[in-house]
């Protein structure tokens, strides 16, 4: 999946006030599809699966509300290598991120793939609350779905353009 980010006006139907007022809006793209056994039942994550995809949430969190540069190049080094050049097409980066992840909804989804490929190794979906920061304060938060491989206790992501 891959998360855009842009701001712009505030859509005013929505309950906003104020004309002035900008919201930024996370925009996933591509499929998912339930990570399940064949019972229905949600399959288990290994323990160096879930603490390789803590660390890198960690390491993209360490800097929401700072540099964005800073933050641009820790999601540049967690990208899957072959989903890489997606990054490319991203416009420059204003804003940082920080993911409150719900850990107890984790699962694996190994029919799960994006417009870009897939991570290496196995995929698994993570829903999260997003934190936009705009310098040191929140300017929106939005609700998504984050797509990580683990392969060898090291979690990648998928591409995220931060708007």
């Amino acid at each position: 999946m891959t998360l855009t980010i842009t701001s712009g006006p505030t859509d005013t139907t929505a309950g906003a006030t104020g004309s002035d007022t900008t919201a930024t809006r996370v925009t996933p793209t591509g499929t998912s599809a339930r990570g399940t056994t064949g019972s229905g039942t949600i399959a288990a994550v290994p323990p160096g699966d879930s603490a390789a995809i803590r660390h890198a949430i960690d390491a993209i969190n360490a800097d929401a509300g700072g540099p964005v540069s800073v933050q641009r190049a820790v999601l540049a080094h967690l990208i899957s290598p072959a989903l890489a050049a997606a990054l490319r097409n991203c416009p420059s980066a204003t804003t940082t991120l920080r993911f409150e992840p719900v850990y107890a909804g984790l699962r694996p989804t190994p029919a799960w793939s994006s417009p870009h490929g897939v991570p290496a190794g196995t995929v698994y979906a993570l829903p999260v609350l997003i934190r936009i920061y705009t310098g040191d304060r929140i300017t929106g938060t939005d609700l998504a779905t984050l797509h990580l491989g683990v392969r060898g206790h090291e979690a990648s992501i998928t591409p995220l353009c931060v708007g």
